[in-house]
């Protein structure tokens, strides 16, 4: 009788086994702006079908066609997909999986940038965090695909929204992850590991970065960057010149069950190379794969280090630059609706000196619009602004208060 139990207990044991094989790649598939998109859509396509990968994560696949394409050849291998869409442009986030995708949801972030920085685009794509749920046998995998809000310039005027929509990614992981056995972040985080961004989404919800565990297990290893690489055809010349490794800012993040535990197969970026036959690269990012084989433990994991034991410096220092962030928008607030008031007494003022004819008449339209311009930005957009930034600052200064009784906060 003990023999059958034992064989049984194996069996089950080898059920829950599971090798999971994850790609996530920022396409920078922009219409019209994108070099050589549809080639490398095409040859993104083509890899993809040919690969070993059963969960996939793009970011920036902002045309629907694109992703359609994409469908239709991965159909075979990668036959369930989703897409999020959001914004006036959609997000540009998709996910295909192997396996079924049971469940999804899209949370979209209060924060994604302003409406007159036409040329950065991130307010019009109406980014956040999708989640697919997916069903593998009896094992459930939340895949979380997302594209946090870019830098652009040394002088960072969205750091506080990337901040907020990193603190409201980590949150939603953290209470979206149960009941799965296991979870994953794959994307385009714009950010770098040590910096805030980074400790935020790592931190609270507990997700490992798989570079650290592979370093670990081999000193040489170096993690390649994947974005402004020296290997990219499309990285910035003067970028490459000051740091050839570039900057590492695409992500595969994870989180098993603590009856589970993880193996780190194999982590690197699969496609370094050009493209096969052109002299360009797949996108202006370098990809990330993550392998991962997953299996039942017999002893209960000890309980990681968690956020209430290790995030105080964390938490702290996205609080100070929220309330910078505010000090700010209130000073931005007086500048536009001063030089919207300005602008409106010159426009009366001068009026009836402006000349009775088409080109006047134009010259009236534009002035106006520049009142306006600067009168909604300093009452409409700053109150929506302002209002996001305290909500964020309200739930994280809650999720400090909460905690006080913790030794990390005495």
């Amino acid at each position: 009788m003990l023999l059958v139990d034992n064989v049984a207990f194996e069996c089950r044991r080898c059920k829950m086994e599971l090798t999971l094989n994850v790609f996530t790649l920022n396409c920078w598939g922009i219409p019209v702006v994108s070099k050589n998109r549809k080639e490398r859509i095409e040859a993104i396509a083509d890899y993809l079908s040919k690969a070993a990968h059963n969960i996939v994560c793009l970011q920036e696949v902002w045309s629907e066609k694109d992703y359609l394409y994409l469908k239709e050849h991965l159909r075979i291998n990668l036959p369930y997909s989703h897409y999020f869409y959001s914004g006036v442009l959609g997000s540009g986030l998709c996910v295909f999986s192997k396996w079924l995708i049971q469940d999804v949801f899209f949370h979209q972030w209060p924060l994604n940038g302003y409406i007159h920085k036409i040329h950065h685009g991130d307010w019009f794509g109406g980014k956040g965090i999708g989640l697919c749920r997916i069903k593998c046998k009896d094992r459930l995998i939340n895949v979380y695909c997302t594209h946090l809000h870019a830098e652009y310039n040394v002088d960072d005027i969205y750091l506080a929204h990337r901040v907020l929509q990193a603190y409201s990614t980590a949150e939603f992981v953290n209470l979206t992850t149960p009941p799965a056995d296991v979870s994953i972040l794959a994307g385009d985080l714009n950010t770098a590991p040590g910096d805030i961004t980074f400790r935020l989404i790592s931190e609270l919800p507990s997700l490992v970065d798989p570079c650290i565990l592979s370093r670990c297990k081999d000193e040489a290893v170096k993690p390649a960057g994947t974005c402004d690489n020296i290997n990219n055809s499309y990285s910035d010349p003067k970028l490459v010149k000051t740091c050839p490794e570039g900057k590492r800012i695409d992500h595969i993040l994870f989180n098993v069950h603590p009856t589970l535990e993880a193996d780190v197969v194999n982590f690197g970026n699969p496609l370094e190379d050009r493209v096969p036959g052109k002299a360009f690269s797949y996108s202006d990012h370098n990809a990330v794969t993550l392998e991962l084989k997953i299996k039942f433990t017999e002893k209960l994991k000890q309980r990681q280090q968690s956020a209430e034991e290790r995030f105080r410096e964390t938490i702290d220092e996205a609080i100070q630059i929220c309330k910078e962030a505010t000090i700010t928008l209130t000073r931005t607030k007086q500048l536009f609706l001063t030089t919207g008031t300005l602008i409106f007494i010159f426009l009366l003022g001068s009026v009836s000196f402006w000349p009775n004819n088409i080109i006047g008449d134009v010259l009236k339209i534009i002035m106006t619009g520049i009142c306006m311009y600067y009168i909604t930005m300093g009452t409409l957009w700053n109150k929506i602004e302002m209002n996001s930034l305290k909500a964020g600052l309200s739930a994280m200064e809650n999720f400090k208060t909460s905690r006080r009784d913790v030794k990390w906060f005495d």
